[in-house]
């Protein structure tokens, strides 16, 4: 499958040998913050000075504003026998889509951490992949790569099943470096937030929330199913309530 991606991106490379990956060699990636997507999983793996050749890739560079801010560029690639070989996010994105592709009709399920988004007019139709709480594609699932319809063929998958099927969570947050999901601003230090669960690289983590901002997702009836609420205080709990519906 990784040799397919090399192919795909018009890369014809020699590999070698690997005991994972059977004749895939992995190469020096000169990044201090990227990863590579597993196609065994489908989770983002942190590169650690090596990455197997074939793999979509994902470099994460921090850029400053003019006004001295700061924000997390992201770029793309496939790994090659001699670095890292330049994607667009479309290339990229069309890449995973046949990787995923492979994946479905070999496991008769969805992978994980991915939905259907939309069907177009045409009949295609547009997966969303969300490996974690920062990266999103959208691969579009067409006859040309399905051979066949493409609806019919997602139709017959099962669906991902998770570890196991964690709660939202409250608590309050422990620094002030997380964002809501939903408006983007930062959770000050010990203001309460809630937690949507999700799993990255087989670990359970969270997209949290402001308690106003989490009523989009849910109703305040649920606030005491939430892992944590019985934690709190009776005082905590009457806060987060008034919070919750202001």
């Amino acid at each position: 499958m990784l040799k397919d991606n090399l192919r795909q991106a018009g890369l014809n490379q020699e590999v070698k040998h690997h005991e994972r990956y059977g004749s895939i060699s992995w190469v020096e990636i000169e990044s201090d913050w990227a990863y590579w997507i597993d196609p065994e999983s489908f989770s983002l793996k942190r590169v650690k000075k090596r990455a197997p050749v074939g793999a979509i890739i994902i470099v994460k560079t921090r850029k400053k504003l003019d006004d001295e801010r700061t924000y997390v560029d992201s770029s793309f690639g496939v790994v090659a026998e001699t670095g890292m070989a330049e994607l667009t996010k479309r290339e990229a994105s069309e890449v995973l889509a046949k990787q995923v592709f492979e994946y479905m009709r070999g496991s008769k399920h969805w992978p994980p951490f991915m939905s259907l988004k939309r069907i177009q007019q045409s009949g295609d139709v547009e997966v969303r992949f969300e490996p974690n709480e920062y990266d999103s594609f959208v691969l579009l699932m067409t006859r040309k790569i399905v051979g066949a319809d493409p609806i019919e063929f997602l139709n017959r998958l099962k669906k991902h099943e998770a570890p196991q099927d964690p709660s939202w969570r409250v608590e309050t947050a422990k620094s002030g470096r997380s964002r809501c999901r939903w408006c983007r601003d930062f959770i000050l230090e010990g203001r309460f937030r809630i937690g949507e669960p999700y799993f990255y690289e087989g670990s359970l983590s969270y997209r949290w929330y402001h308690p106003r901002c989490a009523t989009s997702r849910m109703d305040v009836n649920e606030l005491e199913n939430l892992d944590g609420y019985s934690e709190l205080s009776p005082d905590e709990k009457q806060r987060l309530k008034r919070l919750f519906t202001q």
